[in-house]
Parts: structure tokens; sequence; C-alpha cells
């Protein structure tokens, strides 16, 4: 009986420990490369390109939850050494208001032949969405709100807010979009590709996104809180709907304000290359 007190005892102990430490351990813990890992995926491009193209995409950094400026630095870095055609920024970028002009400046070193360029994301909204744009764009990044860009040998780039706090007219889209040669949509949220009717979504040859953080804490592949309406379907990685690939990031920084740490669900940043279909 006494040693079966004891292991059960020692049990205790030991989930005690990891319930304590791994947070610890995490909240503790500083990348090199600013994230846990970088994530890449191959995808062809059926028209429009004549050679490979790379994109970087980062969410979700949340500067100042946790993420100091000396990691946004080597995050930033760390992006710049994978020598991107463009980098894409998909939102939620500071913990609040006081952070903004801050990022915006560390942004700055971000470096792409093609540009920089960015969505909102739903923290962006709570934070000023107004002041966002504004700083962000006088920091020579891109903005994109309903609004696209062609990049010169490349794919057109597209982007949205928030669809929760406005969802994007299509009609602004579809009539360049019609011709276009291959499209990549920023959209924060994954669950607008959900959202779309076939119609429209045939219009996006890509979808990346993040939002998510991967479930950030997770158990075995799954998210006890996720914060979609499809379940753990848009929790990370490549998910078809439709024809339509959807690339969701985990993110680079950590949500909420009491749980700031990662469990099972690395951060990270990703790069993407289009190849021709020859």
């Amino acid at each position: 009986m006494d040693s079966l007190r004891s292991a059960r005892a020692a049990g205790a102990f030991a989930a005690l420990a990891c319930a304590v430490l791994l947070p610890l351990a995490s909240c503790a813990t500083a990348p090199e490369l600013g994230v846990n890992r970088v994530r890449r995926f191959d995808l062809t491009a059926p028209q429009g390109l004549t050679a490979p193209y790379r994109i970087a995409f980062v969410s979700d950094i949340h500067l100042g939850n946790n993420f100091s400026v000396g990691r946004f630095r080597r995050l930033i870095e760390s992006i710049n050494a994978e020598r991107p055609d463009c980098i894409l920024i998909g939102g939620d970028d500071t913990l609040s208001a006081a952070q903004i002009d801050g990022f915006a400046r560390e942004a700055t070193r971000l470096s792409a032949p093609d540009g920089v360029y960015a969505s909102l994301g739903n923290h962006d909204f709570y934070n000023g969405r107004a002041r966002t744009v504004e700083t962000l764009r006088a920091a020579g990044i891109v903005v994109l709100q309903d609004s696209l860009v062609k990049l010169p040998g490349g794919p057109v780039i597209a982007g949205i807010g928030d669809f929760r706090d406005v969802f994007p007219d299509m009609a602004r889209f579809r009539d360049i979009l019609e011709t276009a040669p291959y499209t990549v949509l920023i959209s924060h949220n994954p669950d607008f590709a959900e959202k779309l009717p076939p119609a429209d979504l045939r219009y996006f040859d890509l979808i990346v996104s993040g939002h998510t953080h991967g479930g950030q804490i997770t158990f075995f592949g799954y998210a006890p809180v996720l914060p979609s309406e499809y379940g753990q379907k848009y929790r990370s990685g490549l998910v078809m709907k439709g024809e339509t690939p959807v690339i969701v990031s985990n993110g680079a920084g950590f949500g909420g304000r009491l749980l700031r740490f990662r469990l099972f669900a690395p951060s990270d940043f990703l790069i993407i290359t289009l190849n021709p279909q020859n």
C-alpha cells in the first residue's frame, strides 16, 4: 500500500512539475531564428511564372507579448537570410497600440527584391486599424486592404483585413483577377476560405493565413482551444479547400495574456516556393 501511495505521489509530482516547468521553459526560450522552425512548402503554379518564386510568410508576432524586440530582430535576420523574392506579413503584429511604432521601426529591416506586404489581423483592429495602417505604410510596408498588387515576374498578391471586422467586397477583385495568372491571398483568418462561395474562391490560387497559432497548446495534435469555427481543420499546415490550397502558419509569437507559452505547437515562419509548371 505504501509503495502504491508513493508511486501515485511521484506521478502527481511529475505531472505538477511538467505543468509548471514546461511553460516556464517555453517562456524563457529565445530561439536563434526568432522562431522554433522554418516550414517549407513547394507548390506548382499552373501559369504566370518562368522561374521559381520564393515567398516568406510570417504572422502573429504579437510584439510585446513575451516577444521582445531582440527576438524580433533575430526573426527579421532569419527571414532575410532566406533571400525570399517577397515577404508577406499576416497580421496580429503587436500586443497593443504601444508597440506599433516599434514594430514598424524594426520591420523596415525586412528586405526582399519585390517588397514587403501586409494584411491586418483581429488584434490590429483592436489596437487601432487606422494608426496601424498609417504607421506600417510610413515604414515602407504595403498594407493590402481589399486590394492587390502584381509583382514583376511573380504572382499577384491580394490582401484582406480580418473578415469578422469588415467582410471584403469581392467585386473589387473579380474584374482584375478574372485574367490574373496566379494569385496569392493574405487572409489572417483561414476560416475565410469557408466563407467564400466557390465562385469567388476560384479567384485565389493560394491562401496564406495565421490566427490559430497552431493551437498554441496542443496534445497529440489536438488543440483544446482553437479560434476557428471549423474544429481542428485549419489548426496548422496545408489544407485543401476544394482545389485551393490554404497554408496556415503557427505564427511567431504568443496569444493571450496569461498562457503566454507554447506546448507542442512550435512557432514558425513559412517559405513557400512557387515552381513553374514546366
